[in-house]
C-alpha cells in the first residue's frame, strides 16, 4: 500500500494507534474495570461521555486495522496462516492470574453496521377488541414526564462490553488484523464510504476532526485504489 510509504501518512497512522491505545486504556482504568469488569450502571453524564468516546474509538480502530490488513494483503477465507505480530501496544495484563480465560473477553466487531432504515410499525390489531384498563389499577409511569438529569443512573452494561472489546483488539492486534485480511479476501463490506459523523463532533477540536477525516480518506484510498 502506497499510504505507508509516505512519511506523513505513516505518522498519521502511528499517531492514531497511540491515541486509541491511550484513550481506551485510560477509560477502562478510570472506570475501575480491572481485574473485575463489572460496572453496569453509570450516571447519565458519564454514560453519554463514555458512549461518545466508544463510538469514536470504534471508528478509528476499524480504519487502523483495515489499513494494516491492506498493507499485508488479503487472505483466503479459510487460511490457516499464523497470527501476525504487530507491536502497536504493550500487554497490560501480562500479570493476570493463572486460569484467566481470554475467551470470556468480548470481541471487537470489525464490520461497521449499516444505518438503520426508518420503518413504520404495523398498526395494532386487536383480536377481541380494545383492551379496557380497570380503573382501580395504577396508571403506568411515563418517564418522558420527568426531566433528564445528569445524575440519573443508567444501565451501561453494553457500553462496558464495547469498551472491553476495544481494549481486547488493542491488546491482540495480530488476531484482528488476520481476521480483517480474511474479510478483505472475501470482499466483505467492512467500512462505509461515508465519513463517520463522530469525526465531525463538536467535542473534537478542529485539528482532531481534520486528522480523523484524513485517516478515513486514507482508508478509502486503500479500499478503492486509483488505477488510472
Amino acid at each position: 500500500m502506497q499510504a505507508r510509504c509516505d512519511s506523513s501518512l505513516f505518522g498519521l497512522i502511528e499517531f492514531w494507534w497511540s491515541v486509541a491505545s491511550y484513550l481506551a486504556s485510560s477509560a477502562q482504568t478510570g472506570l475501575g474495570l480491572w481485574p473485575i469488569p463489572a460496572k453496569p450502571f453509570l450516571p447519565r453524564a458519564e454514560h453519554e461521555r463514555l458512549g461518545g468516546l466508544i463510538t469514536f474509538l470504534e471508528a478509528i480502530l476499524r480504519r487502523l486495522l483495515y489499513l494494516e490488513a491492506e498493507d499485508l494483503g488479503a487472505l483466503p477465507t479459510h487460511s490457516l496462516n499464523g497470527l501476525i505480530a504487530v507491536p502497536t501496544r504493550s500487554q497490560p495484563h501480562q500479570d493476570a492470574p493463572p486460569g484467566t480465560a481470554l475467551g470470556a473477553e468480548p470481541r471487537f466487531r470489525l464490520m461497521e453496521s449499516t444505518p438503520r432504515k426508518a420503518a413504520n410499525p404495523p398498526p395494532k390489531q386487536f383480536r377481541t377488541g380494545p383492551r379496557i384498563r380497570f380503573l382501580d389499577e395504577p396508571a403506568p409511569v411515563d418517564l418522558r414526564d420527568y426531566p433528564a438529569l445528569p445524575t440519573d443512573i443508567l444501565p451501561s452494561g453494553i457500553l462496558i462490553r464495547r469498551l472491553r472489546a476495544i481494549n481486547h483488539a488493542l491488546d491482540h492486534p495480530g488476531q484482528y488484523i488476520t481476521w480483517m485480511r480474511r474479510l478483505i479476501g472475501a470482499a466483505a463490506p467492512v467500512l462505509r464510504t461515508a465519513c463517520p459523523p463522530v469525526f465531525r463532533s463538536r467535542r473534537l477540536k478542529h485539528l482532531q476532526q481534520e486528522s480523523a477525516r484524513d485517516l478515513h480518506a486514507v482508508a478509502m484510498m486503500a479500499h478503492a485504489p486509483d488505477t488510472s
